[in-house]
């Protein structure tokens, strides 16, 4: 109870200084879980990315009947989870997007001249031998005149992102080192103003853990209220983060972002558990500089 009392009454007297470290860190801590989970959902979540499992497939026809069969016999290949046919409209705007010139000339010869393609999607826990199983099977189709595979198309792409990845949690790793020296320059100018107190202590005959104990408690409870502030932040800015993040990942053909309940769990541990680190590191190594410790 002793030791309790001697951290709030710490905190107490430097509140103002408690208050800056603890929305510091917090802003921190934010920054780190907002581009933790994007690295994350780039990195480790390809499975999400809609790109990767879908395939064109081309038709040799342009009559709707023929195309329709076609359809109709994808459909009932194991593995495939949807298929649609992609219109020539549809078809057409893609290329003013992305290919205006071609477009232009496009619609001078007509639809005769557009491909008739359908878009199939394969589950999203498929591996690559039943998706190649699948791919040949509707190869085999007739009137089906190649498949193109969106994981071949993309290899290169998802390889950078995964180097895009790695960026963010090395970001993510220097933000928190940020915070350790944030940390470590609080406790350490608690030391200078407390240093006559703390001798006093010393020449009293308290033990080196008995001073180290309060700045302990004092990290605890400063660690938990900053990750509170976080958790509070998160779950009010829910909704506007998934929101940022589905405009990025909807450019690049993921699927929707979704912050899961669990997901959002583990983050909220994580974000206490590196808030608790950083605190109890930093008052740690700013004893030891003061040869208390």
């Amino acid at each position: 109870m002793y030791f309790l009392n001697a951290a709030l009454l710490g905190m107490s007297r430097r509140v103002v200084a408690s208050i800056l470290v603890i929305f510091g860190g917090a802003a921190l801590l934010a920054a780190m879980a907002s581009i933790g989970l994007w690295s994350h959902w780039v990195g480790w979540q390809k499975q999400n990315l809609r790109a990767s499992r879908t395939a064109a497939v081309f038709v040799d026809s342009i009559d709707k009947n023929v195309v329709e069969e076609v359809l109709t016999q994808v459909m009932q290949v194991p593995g495939v989870e949807s298929a649609r046919v992609v219109s020539p409209e549809e078809f057409t705007a893609f290329l003013k997007q992305h290919f205006p010139d071609l477009a232009a000339a496009t619609v001078e010869l007509g639809d005769s001249v557009i491909p008739r393609t359908l878009e199939v999607v394969f589950p999203l826990d498929s591996d690559t031998f039943s998706r190649q199983h699948s791919a040949d099977q509707i190869k085999a189709i007739k009137n089906v005149t190649r498949i193109d595979d969106g994981a071949d198309r993309l290899g290169a792409a998802i390889h950078s992102l995964a180097w895009l990845s790695y960026g963010g949690i090395c970001l993510t790793i220097g933000l928190w080192l940020v915070l350790l020296i944030v940390c470590l320059g609080h406790y350490q100018s608690i030391f200078y103003t407390d240093s006559q107190e703390i001798q006093l202590i010393r020449s009293f005959g308290a033990s080196k853990f008995s001073i180290f104990l309060p700045w302990l408690l004092e990290a605890v409870f400063q660690s938990l209220i900053t990750g509170i502030v976080v958790v509070l932040s998160l779950v009010f800015g829910r909704g506007y983060l998934t929101e940022v993040y589905n405009q990025f990942f909807g450019s690049l053909g993921y699927e929707p972002f979704v912050l899961e309940n669990k997901n959002f769990l583990i983050v909220s541990m994580a974000i206490f558990l590196l808030a608790l680190v950083a605190h109890v590191l930093g008052g740690l190594f700013a004893l030891m500089r003061g040869k208390i410790a």
